[in-house]
């Protein structure tokens, strides 16, 4: 059961990734846009790492 929520989380983020690198990509200046590539980067990094420690 952890496994799937954990799953479903990385999924979530890596969708919420790849729409804040978009809208980097159109305002690269954008502080707040590269706080949340980062932010969502480091999020799918802890979560892939639960994820293959998870039962």
């Amino acid at each position: 059961m952890a496994r799937a929520q954990i799953a479903y989380a990385l999924q979530a983020k890596r969708q919420s990734l790849a729409a804040a690198a978009l809208a980097l990509r159109e305002e690269p200046e954008d502080p707040e846009a590269r706080r949340t590539v980062d932010r969502l980067t480091e999020d799918v990094g802890r979560l892939e790492i639960q994820l293959r420690g998870a039962v």
